[in-house]
């Protein structure tokens, strides 16, 4: 056994809160989030979102969420690498996955939560003779932001499915607990890959892909706090110095 450092221990903890915060931060947002009219009828929706007061404060609120996520997922890629095996390899890809997904999630919140916002208030106080201009420029941020939503989830889909696989490979954590994370993985892939051809919407795919990945942060948060709260790290056996015989 060998003792971890502070830094070891904060890591660890830092990150076994921020992975289940990240999720309860998305969700509260997601649900003050204007979304009473249907979001593929941009009249209809791009009003709602002129008349929001509190629409840019919503998405920043997202995007704390990424950082938070992010988070998470750096100290979770640091506590799966303290053993030298097959799995620290994959979680290393992992978090190559996670850092292209937080700044793809980053460009969305930008798109969706400035851009748009700025190009649906200037047509609703366009003049007349150019509300069709203006309606057309903020339908482009739409598309836009259409476009940046795909991409993301499927980047977060390929970011959870590396992890679980490292998990399900490994022994620093249950190996049912990484199919958990493959499983969420591989609905925001097909959710993501569905977006261009549908556009936004709630489908079956995302709602698997949410209750799986906050199924999975919880658990492995608690996890990490457990491992952290210990303060030691196992190491593995051909890693384990051997006393000289007698």
């Amino acid at each position: 056994m060998e003792a971890r450092t502070g830094a070891d221990t904060f890591t660890t903890r830092t990150g076994a809160v921020a992975l289940p915060l990240a999720i309860i931060v998305f969700v509260v947002s997601t649900a003050i989030h204007p979304s009473r009219e249907a979001p593929m009828d941009n009249t209809a929706i791009f009003a709602e979102y002129a008349q929001s007061d509190g629409w840019i404060a919503i998405h920043f609120a997202q995007w704390v969420g990424v950082l938070l996520l992010f988070g998470g997922f750096l100290a979770l890629y640091y506590s799966i690498a303290i053993k030298q095996e097959a799995a620290a390899g994959v979680a290393r890809f992992g978090f190559g996955a996670a850092v292209l997904t937080a700044a793809s999630l980053t460009m969305l919140q930008a798109i969706d939560g400035v851009t748009l916002k700025w190009a649906v208030d200037a047509w609703i106080s366009a003049p007349a003779d150019l509300k069709g201009a203006a309606f057309t420029a903020a339908e482009v941020a739409r598309w836009t932001e259409y476009a940046t939503q795909s991409y993301s989830n499927i980047l977060l889909g390929l970011t959870l499915l590396l992890y679980g696989l490292a998990i399900a490979l490994g022994t620093v954590y249950p190996r049912w607990l990484g199919w958990i994370a493959v499983g969420s993985g591989v609905a925001w892939i097909i959710h993501g890959l569905m977006v261009p051809y549908i556009g936004l919407f709630n489908s079956i795919p995302r709602l698997v892909a949410l209750v799986l990945m906050a199924v999975w942060a919880f658990i492995i948060g608690y996890l990490m706090w457990r491992d952290g709260s210990r303060g030691r790290i196992r190491r593995t056996q051909s890693a384990t110095p051997h006393a000289p015989p007698r």
